[in-house]
């Protein structure tokens, strides 16, 4: 993740440094409203404007990526480490892999959407912010609520890797070490079969400490916690990161387009 610690995000959005994503949400779509480019012919400070409210709003939503802007924004510089990686905080294989799960896997895309267009659409993305507010109480520790919400949105949208990760993760947490197993295990099966297939270490190692608990007697070596991930470059930079996910929400649209028209034709 970029160092963003020049602006002042909690401003931007005016909310309080402590803020829950409740506030967050609320403050979100009060700012949009207030300077959402549409609502303005367009002008172009106001479109500026909005680009920093949106990412405001991205980054200090998810609790993993605020965790990472406070640090850099409010330790002080002996405290502060100077390399904090957002690669640990990945599920997937990169933390490009999960912007595009979280973004993309099971969303409704508006046709002809941009990575751009579709945050700006946030507010009417209410699956993603499910999922954030799922997140956001699994980091506060309220992992029933947490659980709920985990569940809905699995419901909503089957096939997103992040949704079953985190899934697990509540019933692991609550004692389900069947139920959890159950979602890894689907987890790890949905990732081979993506292209290129994803390893999800994460998933590899939690699913056997899970089966640890759930089996006293079963021993295993949990090397998957120790191993140190490969490294697994899907973008190269930034900007190949955002024309990969232009690219995958194309592709999503015409096929859409392409079931709908055969459904014309029947």
């Amino acid at each position: 993740m970029k160092d963003y610690s020049q602006y002042d995000f909690y401003s931007i959005l005016a909310v309080e440094k402590d803020g829950d994503f409740a506030q967050i949400k609320k403050a979100y779509y009060r700012r949009a409203k207030d300077c959402h480019p549409d609502l303005h012919g367009g002008a172009i400070e106001k479109e500026e404007e909005f680009k920093l409210v949106v990412l405001a709003f991205d980054i200090i939503s998810d609790p993993d990526k605020r965790k990472i802007y406070d640090s850099k924004r409010f330790s002080a510089p002996e405290r502060c480490p100077e390399d904090f990686e957002e690669s640990e905080f990945s599920v997937m294989d990169s933390s490009a892999d999960d912007m595009l799960e979280e973004l993309i896997v099971g969303n409704d895309l508006p046709e002809d959407t941009t990575l751009a267009t579709l945050f700006r659409d946030l507010q009417r993305t209410e699956v993603f912010m499910s999922f954030r507010e799922g997140k956001n109480l699994y980091s506060a520790k309220y992992y029933s609520g947490a659980n709920r919400l985990f569940k809905r949105v699995v419901n909503i949208s089957p096939r997103n890797i992040l949704y079953r990760y985190y899934l697990a993760r509540t019933y692991a947490v609550l004692g389900d070490f069947s139920s959890a197993g159950a979602e890894y295990r689907f987890g790890i099966e949905l990732g081979e079969k993506r292209i290129p297939p994803q390893k999800l270490v994460k998933f590899h190692g939690e699913l056997d400490f899970v089966r640890q608990k759930k089996n006293p007697w079963w021993r295993t070596i949990l090397s998957c916690f120790d191993q140190k991930r490969e490294s697994s470059v899907f973008f190269d930079a930034e900007g190949d990161m955002v024309s990969e996910t232009n690219r995958a929400i194309k592709n999503i649209s015409r096929e859409r387009r392409k079931k709908e028209l055969e459904s014309e034709k029947e």
